[in-house]
């Protein structure tokens, strides 16, 4: 009985917070939202100007609210942690997981989604055939700090996996022969393989292992939770108007039905 009523305290103690720091929303500020280098997603252009479906939808979903956003590109497992720890205000765009639901409080709307697939050279394209035990043993490069879905999940320990730091380092391993398939995405693997001038000779293998969608991630403190619950409402209103999907139309990235 006494714990039931300690837990509905601190209920109550939760619930006021979340009120406190959404009356603060209406005063306006500077929110600092980071991540890493998404192509179309968040970038930056030969001024250092952040750009992107991400950038052009939080300052819309922002606006009525009265903040400002300052957007940073970090590496990924930084930007995680900035935001873990409540040194961010906002994450850009990962993929949910249980690990990550553990950590972080997500938008309840996805604004985009990705293709995962594996990549490999025209000698190791015939290994990806949507099987997953024939690729037991094999060599597979899984950026890290990146989620992959259930179905790589559950055949993780038959894989010898390495962890390349980015899209770069993988494909590097992937020409060198330290890898056998590479799993990224093609949004954020094409950029790259052109720059690298390695268009023709890695194509994205079918099927996908899998399509993933993309969120904002907030801190699990009543101040996260106050801002998701804010910046809800906007991404629900940018969305049901149709904004969302002539942004995403405009940068070429898929959003979720």
């Amino acid at each position: 009985m006494q714990s039931t009523a300690l837990t509905r305290s601190r209920r109550r103690g939760l619930g006021l917070l979340v009120c406190f720091f959404l009356m603060c929303t209406a005063q306006g500020r500077e929110l600092l939202a980071v991540g890493t280098s998404f192509p179309r997603v968040m970038e930056w252009d030969a001024k250092n100007q952040a750009r992107g479906l991400a950038v052009d939808v939080l300052n819309r979903a922002v606006a009525p609210l009265g903040h400002s956003v300052r957007f940073e590109a970090l590496p990924w497992a930084r930007a995680q942690l900035m935001v873990e720890q409540g040194q961010a205000d906002i994450l850009i765009g990962p993929y949910r997981s249980p690990d990550r639901e553990a950590r972080f409080l997500f938008s309840q709307q996805a604004f985009y989604e990705d293709a995962l697939v594996f990549y490999a050279s025209p000698a190791t394209a015939g290994l990806w055939t949507g099987d997953w035990q024939a690729l037991s043993g094999r060599s597979v490069g899984l950026v890290l700090g990146w989620t992959y879905g259930p179905a790589l999940e559950q055949a993780r320990s038959s894989l010898v996996i390495s962890k390349p730091g980015d899209v770069a380092t993988g494909l590097r391993m992937l020409q060198h022969g330290r890898i056998e398939l590479l799993a990224s995405n093609e949004r954020n693997t094409a950029p790259v393989l052109e720059a690298m001038g390695l268009t023709q000779q890695y194509q994205p293998l079918q099927p996908a292992i899998a399509v993933q969608a993309g969120y904002f991630a907030f801190p699990r403190n009543a101040q996260g939770e106050a801002l998701r619950q804010a910046l809800d409402r906007s991404l629900a209103s940018l969305r049901n108007s149709g904004v969302l999907r002539d942004l995403a139309r405009q940068w070429g990235v898929r959003v979720p039905d």
